[in-house]
């Protein structure tokens, strides 16, 4: 590779690093919490998490029990969460906040869940920022198109990665252990982080990569692309006409797609002569989540299926994108390597600002008394998420049975950001304020923990599956952050100065 090139690749991935590596570490970071979205949905809430799976339910009768409970709608949504013992039925309305109802998978009765909103709180963070629609989801998957180029880029300017897999020199400088730690973090994760990014840029940028598909094979025609993907939409014609079982009509729709494993069903116009209703999920065998059968609902009459995993390779791409990206396929070890390597890849985005911090930060070791405000802002933004995620999931279990408790939880998620983000910008040696935040965030944890068997009687010894791997998961990510902390607390200002390199307060340097 010409050396111009090589330059050119290697200001490439820095300055996608330095522009955009806050934003990738919240999006990356914020992935963790959201991966296990449905099993924290679970734990927020101590009636769900005493439940038990079963492999059938009477959909028709919970749906009779929840319309005789006032949900009263004639186009919803039913989750049957079969695996945790419950079924759920939503309905939404543009502007106003979503009906949602929980039903006992084996008594068919409503549910009380509580006022828990976290899981909802981080997933929301993960795939819209928390931003209108679809500005939110936009800039994520432009962080993915970002890491995909840095990752490329990457590729590309190490042309030694054999010798780099396996390469580290902690008695050396500490830009230098910076640098190495970077490289294997980024080599080691390499297959995970291209899938991340890729499948993250095709989800967020779906609502711009539509009309172009619908372009190439549609003729521009959005509508009709969407239709050919998930069928068409009911046409309310005024005749009132009774409807067979939702029952009858799963077992019909699983005789068209035996190898579906249902997730969604869509009911429109229910009570009207051309009510329609559509199955949806994953495919049992085959890594696609594009799966489902639309059929009338006065006769079980076939209107639609697709069969994503079936078609062309474009078609099985698409398909498997979202499983790829929310690890819907495998085991609880599946998800667990997936944890471990968010939480890598993490690590390698915040140790590429720190590089840069470190080069920059060299020339001015006599003119600069006080950090870069990117040293700064890295921080706050970073090591305060981390913070302010560990004090969303203390606050859940001891505010539980809170008449505001979705509003206390949120709250207390972005007040503690934004104090994190405050306190980066105060006299406070960074150092230092590393190590605080990593050993609060640790505490919260624990307290949370302790939170959780105090007031809902859920300790770790005696509780639920799922609430034992929540509490382990909680233990083993209390005691990461502990011992990082400690090792930040251990670091000498001797270890990380050279003649080369300065020692300074800013979050490039130890000390």
């Amino acid at each position: 590779m010409q050396q111009s090139t090589h330059k050119t690749l290697y200001n490439t991935h820095s300055w996608i690093g330095i522009w955009c590596g806050i934003l990738l570490f919240v999006v990356t970071f914020s992935g963790l919490p959201a991966m296990f979205a449905h099993e924290l949905e679970v734990w927020q809430s101590p009636t769900l998490s005493q439940l038990e799976g079963v492999d059938t339910t009477q959909m028709e009768r919970i749906v009779n029990n929840a319309q005789s409970d006032g949900f009263d709608y004639d186009d919803y949504f039913i989750v049957p969460e079969l695996d945790r013992g419950f079924v759920q039925l939503v309905y939404f309305e543009e502007g106003k906040e979503p009906d949602i109802r929980y039903y006992d998978a084996t008594t068919h009765q409503a549910l009380a869940i509580g006022n828990s909103d976290m899981a909802h709180v981080l997933e929301h963070l993960h795939t819209d920022l928390h931003l209108p629609s679809p500005i939110g989801r936009y800039l994520v998957g432009l962080a993915g198109m970002a890491m995909l180029l840095s990752i490329i880029a990457g590729i590309l300017i190490h042309v030694k990665w054999r010798k780099e897999f396996v390469m580290l020199r902690p008695k050396r400088s500490w830009r230098l252990l910076l640098t190495d730690h970077h490289k294997l973090l980024g080599l080691w994760t390499l297959p995970f982080a291209f899938i991340l990014a890729f499948s993250g840029t095709i989800l967020g940028l779906l609502g711009l990569v539509s009309p172009i598909l619908a372009v190439a094979k549609f003729e521009g025609d959005v509508d009709k692309a969407v239709a050919a993907v998930v069928g068409p939409q009911a046409e309310v014609s005024g005749t009132v006409a009774p409807r067979i079982s939702l029952d009858e009509l799963q077992r019909q729709a699983l005789i068209v797609q035996p190898e579906m494993d249902v997730h969604f069903i869509h009911v429109t116009a229910d009570g009207d002569a051309n009510g329609l209703v559509k199955f949806s999920g994953n495919h049992a065998e085959k890594l696609s989540n594009l799966q489902n059968v639309t059929l009338q609902l006065r006769d079980g009459e076939l209107v639609h299926q697709s069969d994503a995993a079936e078609r062309g390779p474009f078609q099985r791409i698409f398909a498997a994108v979202t499983p790829l990206h929310f690890v819907m396929f495998g085991d609880i070890a599946l998800k667990a390597f997936y944890a471990l390597s968010t939480l890598a890849l993490s690590l390698m985005i915040v140790t590429g600002n720190m590089i840069w911090l470190s080069k920059l930060e060299a020339p001015h070791k006599q003119q600069r008394p006080k950090p870069h405000p990117l040293a700064r802002l890295t921080l706050g933004v970073c090591a305060g998420l981390v913070t302010a995620c560990a004090a969303l999931l203390c606050a859940n279990p001891w505010l539980h049975g809170a008449g505001q408790q979705a509003l206390l939880e949120e709250g207390t998620f972005w007040l503690v950001w934004l104090i994190s983000l405050l306190l980066a910008f105060s006299p406070i040696t960074l150092k230092r304020q590393l190590q605080m935040q990593l050993n609060v965030a640790s505490a919260l944890l624990l307290l949370a923990l302790l939170g959780d068997g105090l007031m809902n009687d859920r300790w770790l010894w005696y509780a639920p599956w799922l609430t034992v791997g929540v509490h382990i998961a909680l233990l083993a990510f209390a005691a990461m952050l502990a011992v990082a902390g400690a090792l930040v607390g251990r670091m000498r200002p001797a270890q990380a100065t050279s003649k080369q390199e300065p020692a300074t307060e800013a979050l490039a340097t130890p000390s």
